[in-house]
């Protein structure tokens, strides 16, 4: 039986076993890594990139797929590989369509916490609220500003029994609040409540303006 082999995750000295690969050794050395291969079925074979690791010859590699070797060192969290990860997952998002509200991983949702780990805005409160169907307060009549505000607080207003009332402040991803305010229109809500309501947080948001534009042409 072959012995164990040796990986050094920022400084950790781990091992694991032959043919694994360096996401297995960031995760025996207890350092959160998030991977979105690991999450069924949204990506596979290491190509959505945000498990990027460096290195100690600046080399960037994806933990995911990249094998072990005795002695092998990485790195996790240097300036490089955050700043890449960012930026792989403000593509992502870019072209993800994001309607949190209706979304089966709503409450458990892997791109929400990736983006709060980044710090990237556009991900609503929705995606972490773990209210479903008949639970969603805006299916019970009740105006929460869930699909319009920036996620980040774990919806602890709606898990708690109260409603959002958009104090993290507004999504400014343009698309992502149309969808939104349509979404209040079909679930019988008017406009003129829901700018009201935004309006008691966000009166000197440099972004109500053109949330009140938008509005007007939906």
């Amino acid at each position: 039986m072959r012995g164990k082999v040796k990986v050094k995750v920022d400084g950790i000295e781990v091992e694991v076993d032959p043919g694994s690969v360096v996401l297995d050794a960031i995760k025996k050395a207890g350092i959160p890594m998030h991977s979105l291969c690991q999450a069924g079925e949204l990506y596979r074979g290491a190509s959505c990139r945000l498990c990027l690791v460096e290195l100690p010859n600046g080399k960037l590699v994806p933990a995911c797929a990249y094998p072990v070797s005795n002695g092998l060192e990485v790195y996790t969290r240097t300036p490089r590989t955050l700043r890449t990860r960012r930026t792989t997952l403000e593509l992502l998002l870019a072209y993800h369509r994001i309607e949190c509200w209706i979304c089966k991983r709503k409450g458990d949702c892997i791109l929400v916490k990736m983006a709060n780990d980044l710090r990237l805005e556009g991900i609503p409160i929705c995606a972490e609220c773990p209210l479903h169907s008949d639970e969603c307060l805006l299916n019970k009549g009740i105006l929460c500003l869930g699909p319009l505000t920036v996620a980040g607080c774990e919806a602890e207003c709606p898990a708690t029994g109260g409603r959002c009332w958009g104090c993290r402040g507004p999504i400014t991803r343009e698309d992502v609040v149309v969808r939104a305010l349509r979404r209040y229109r079909e679930l019988g809500f008017t406009l003129k409540e829901v700018i009201e309501t935004a309006e008691i947080f966000w009166s000197a948001h440099p972004f109500l303006e053109k949330f009140k534009l938008l509005a007007e042409g939906v």
